[in-house]
């Protein structure tokens, strides 16, 4: 078999072992079509027997690629137009000092760690609480294989932003990932409370500048999740007697180290 197909059967086998997922296979076919020399890197090191290594050679080359495509989404909303976005709105709106609101988003290699970290199977809805400019949602959505993939977030100037990136990627992008699948892109101008956010397969919550009262009224919204479903949370962990703690690592975002919490909802 010459290399192409090799690395195009490869594709099919990683993702049917969840090893990668569905738009990564994706991404890896289009890489390999296109002769990209980092793909052939990539069959010669299978070839040479190491699998843990091929296998994490895969995932930085896919995490590079979706962030390439990531950064394109996003070059005319960077950290700075979304920390002055919400500057801006927070002021007019009597919010200046209300830290709730305050601005961050997430580095987009270590949140598809923590995604991969899951190891999701293909479908289900992913939603970002207070989800700013998009960024977290588009990590999913790029990263993984949720059928559909959605933002809450309650600053208008926020969420034209994200609405601004999610139009992009139905024009530019959509047909670059899994044809097979889903690839649901919502971003909602609401509040986080007030929204029904009850189907959620994994919920995430940039919550390191939440106030108590934002947790408890979190915690006691998620009770509605399904048995099972997965809430992330950054440097506060929720508490409440429906859920269990599976995980808490510390990555780098874009404000400094977080504790992620990934928590899952009990019977």
């Amino acid at each position: 078999m010459d290399p192409t197909g090799k690395l195009l059967l490869l594709a099919s086998l990683l993702a049917r072992d969840r090893v990668i997922s569905n738009n990564g296979k994706a991404l890896l076919k289009d890489l390999t079509l296109r002769r990209d020399p980092r793909v052939l890197r990539l069959l010669n090191a299978f070839e040479e027997g190491g699998d843990q290594d091929f296998v994490r050679q895969v995932h930085k080359l896919l995490d590079r690629e979706s962030h390439r495509v990531f950064k394109e989404l996003f070059k005319e909303c960077p950290l700075e137009r979304g920390k002055d976005l919400s500057k801006e709105e927070r002021k007019a709106l009597g919010l200046a000092d209300d830290k709730s609101y305050i601005y961050g988003e997430v580095d987009f290699t270590n949140f598809a760690k923590v995604l991969r970290r899951l190891q999701l199977p293909a479908g289900g809805v992913f939603y970002d609480l207070g989800s700013g400019t998009g960024k977290a949602v588009m990590v999913a959505r790029l990263t993984q294989d949720f059928e559909r993939c959605e933002g809450v977030e309650i600053l208008e100037g926020l969420h034209r932003a994200a609405t601004e990136v999610a139009e992009a990627f139905e024009a530019c992008v959509r047909r670059s990932l899994c044809s097979s699948q889903a690839q649901g892109l919502t971003m909602h101008l609401g509040s986080l409370i007030d929204f029904d956010w009850s189907d959620g397969d994994v919920v995430f919550a940039n919550s390191t500048c939440f106030d108590d009262a934002l947790m408890a009224s979190i915690a006691a919204a998620a009770q509605r999740l399904r048995p099972g479903a997965l809430l992330i949370t950054f440097t506060k962990g929720l508490e409440s007697a429906a859920f269990e703690v599976l995980d808490r690592k510390r990555f780098e975002m874009s404000w400094g180290p977080a504790t992620v919490f990934v928590h899952r909802r009990l019977t």
